[in-house]
């Protein structure tokens, strides 16, 4: 399952690129891939994390795991360091992800190319004397 993971994580970072980098015509696909590669990539995340702690869950349940309280508080702190681990990544991906997506978004192009009408360009030449 880790596998899958860290594929989905590479395969999001590149169509991160891609969408960004593509022509308009085929960014709307890209766009759409990319959306179900982050989703795959969190779900794939998420069964990781219950596949090892399925596997290591039979440590934790012992007969003297009730007798010795640090066990169950060192396996929270190495839950919590698996889910630092993989968890980070997947949102640094993300956060690429969604700001690729943010940055293609069709009222960013409107804003940037918008054009001066020669009319108007005219009238602010001729309220501040350049001829």
């Amino acid at each position: 399952m880790t596998v899958l993971f860290a594929l989905c994580l590479f395969v999001t970072l590149g169509l991160s690129a891609a969408v960004v980098l593509s022509p308009k015509r085929v960014r709307g696909r890209l766009k759409g891939l990319l959306v179900v590669a982050l989703l795959l990539a969190w779900l794939s995340l998420a069964m990781a994390l219950t596949q090892i702690g399925a596997r290591t869950a039979s440590t934790l349940v012992t007969p003297g795991a009730a007798r010795n309280p640090e066990l169950v508080e060192s396996a929270a702190n190495e839950a919590l360091e698996l889910l630092v681990a993989l968890g980070s990544p997947a949102l640094v991906a993300t956060g690429i992800g969604l700001f690729s997506l943010w940055v293609t978004r069709s009222g960013a192009d409107k804003k940037r190319a918008r054009p001066v009408p020669p009319a108007a360009e005219q009238g602010r030449r001729a309220e501040s004397g350049d001829r």
